[in-house]
């Protein structure tokens, strides 16, 4: 395509990239990463800043804390390969306060709160996280916090500078860095309502929306569109909601209806703490992926390992949002799906299992000491990549594949997905070199909605690789998740539409035994589809068995890890990718 055509895609200064390709390219990212700017990676020791996570994000090595008095360690982290695009989110509602006691140039570094923050960092975490959590700030703040939202501005703006300084504006085109941050939401001091605030370019607002400053997700929006002027935009991505204890998806009122899925089109359905899918389900073994034995983060420090209750799923999400379009004509629940990592080390893209560091966050973190052990709590994992369907790899066209949620998330490979459906695909789309091409003509690509009133049949065609650079891993079954509205509920089917089973894995030695496939393709066309229901499909693309990361240290050192009997923690995993669902709505 001649460089004037692609001018379309484009609301910001820069070179048209070499490479466009109008069927999409595939990109890997991280857009959930904290750096020794937020409160939680700071007192574990974290002293990484934007610019290390960026530089990381492409490929540079970087040190772990505990730290020498060089600066060096005997715990080094480098990504096997780059990543394409990250965004760097550090907490808003903290950041005035960490640079007022860490850095010695603020006024206010020798306040005794301040002292005392650096004296005993692990106490100064709980103390002021919990106030944050309640809506409160500390008394050094002033009345009206305007001493702590001062402070803010040097390491908001130190976020903004790393974004603008390591995007890549040449035709090169090599890596896509986003303006972002957390907002750290919570309710009853430890349910967990955070959200990931993007911006698609350098036009931002003076300061982050804090948690503290719109303590609703109506509020945050409000205060976004009264902040994010001019050719600023955003899009909110809620995250964690297995540990929200069903507080992330509740019913919105009558005015957030028609702009909840505007404004959060995505949501992280996988990240260091666990999978937010599915509720652990005795009829779909699959559920009980990465879980954690706590339903929110006071249920974990209180040892209480009742279990979330099926509303922190997205799932169940995705059934309420079809009870609702049947009763208000309209779904505000209509998720994309990504997955990021949540590092609280600075190290956005560390998923490797063999190789995992830990990412800190409500975790160990090794800030004094030599490493003994796990380098995290047992449950957690290395965490996700979100992945984007774009025309090049420019915060345009990125920005605009997270809005129409052309997206999937994995828990940390690099597997490559493709998603459609259609009224009447072509059966032999799997064996035609132009099939990508056909699929966009002939349906619609994950994250898509289907008019189904006219429609006959229901087609879906889908297409999956393994991570190349994995040896040993291999496609094990691909999987379609339909949900559909009968009266008065929600049927969930979980069709195998693919099953080969041809890898065995040793336990003693985490050895794979065997050879699978490495892609798989297949046009399935749903038995059970009717016109005048309303339903979603998304794919779930399942590896063979390996080694859980615990596992794999666990048998080299016997003592890092005790049987704890109100939690068996898994040996093997099976690595996996979810797409963004397609609806399918009847007018």
């Amino acid at each position: 395509m001649p460089a004037n055509e692609k001018q379309i895609y484009y609301d910001e200064d820069r070179e048209p990239c070499k490479i466009f390709v109008e069927n999409k390219i595939p990109l890997f990212g991280d857009l959930h990463v904290h750096t020794a700017l937020s409160l939680d990676a700071n007192t574990q020791g974290t002293i990484l800043t934007p610019e290390d996570a960026y530089l990381y994000a492409k490929g540079k090595p970087l040190y772990l804390q505990p730290y020498n008095l060089d600066g060096t360690s005997s715990r080094v982290s480098k990504l096997s390969k780059p990543l394409d695009f990250a965004a760097v989110t550090d907490h808003a509602e903290l950041l005035g306060e960490v640079r007022m006691c860490t850095d010695s140039d603020s006024q206010y570094f020798n306040n005794l709160t301040c002292r005392l923050y650096r004296e005993f960092p692990r106490l100064s975490y709980f103390y002021i996280n919990a106030k944050a959590s309640l809506g409160k700030s500390l008394g050094m703040c002033g009345d009206n916090r305007e001493l702590c939202l001062a402070e803010a501005q040097v390491p908001w703006l130190q976020t903004i500078e790393a974004a603008e300084k390591h995007y890549d504006r040449s035709e090169d085109c090599k890596f896509t860095s986003f303006i972002g941050y957390e907002w750290t939401g919570a309710v009853y001091s430890g349910s967990n309502l955070h959200r990931n605030i993007i911006f698609n370019n350098s036009n931002v607002p003076f300061s982050p929306v804090s948690f503290l400053d719109a303590p609703s997700r109506q509020e945050l929006w409000s205060a976004l569109d009264q902040e994010c002027s001019g050719d600023c935009d955003y899009v909110v991505i809620p995250h964690n909601s297995n540990l929200s204890n069903g507080f992330m998806f509740e019913e919105p009122n009558q005015d957030e209806l028609f702009i909840q899925n505007i404004k959060e089109p995505l949501i992280e359905i996988f990240q260091h703490k666990g999978s937010s899918e599915c509720a652990i389900d005795s009829d779909e073994p699959l559920c009980s992926f990465e879980q954690l034995p706590y339903k929110d983060f006071r249920a974990k420090f209180s040892n209480d390992l009742s279990p979330a209750p099926r509303s922190s799923y997205v799932r169940d999400a995705l059934n309420k949002g079809l009870k609702i379009k049947e009763n208000k004509n309209i779904n505000p629940f209509k998720y994309g799906f990504i997955g990021s990592t949540d590092t609280h080390l600075a190290i956005p893209g560390a998923t490797d299992e063999e190789f995992f560091e830990g990412h800190g966050g409500a975790g160990k973190s090794f800030r004094n000491t030599i490493p003994q052990g796990l380098p995290d709590d047992i449950e957690f994992n290395p965490g996700g990549l979100a992945v984007v369907w774009a025309e090049e790899n420019s915060r345009s066209s990125i920005f605009q594949a997270l809005q129409r949620k052309e997206v999937y998330g994995t828990s940390g490979p690099r597997f490559l997905v493709r998603f459609f459906a259609g009224g009447n695909l072509n059966k032999s789309l799997c064996d035609s070199p132009s099939a990508i091409s056909q699929a966009y003509q002939e349906g619609v690509p994950m994250g898509a909605t289907l008019d189904a009133t006219n429609m006959s049949n229901l087609s879906i065609f889908i297409s999956a690789k393994a991570d190349a650079s994995l040896e040993n891993q291999y496609i094990e079954k691909i999987q379609i998740i339909k949900g559909v509205l009968k009266g008065d509920e929600v049927h969930t089917t979980i069709v195998d539409v693919i099953d080969y089973q041809q890898t065995t894995l040793d336990e003693s030695s985490c050895e794979v035994i065997g050879k699978g496939e490495k892609s798989m393709c297949v046009v399935w066309d749903d038995p059970n589809f009717d016109n005048k229901e309303n339903a979603y499909y998304y794919a779930r693309v399942v590896a063979n068995k390996s080694c859980r990361w615990s596992h794999q240290l666990c048998m080299s050192n016997p003592s890092y890890c005790i049987d704890d009997p109100d939690f068996e923690t898994p040996k093997f995993i099976q690595e996996r990718a979810w797409t963004s669902p397609i609806w399918l709505e009847n007018s």
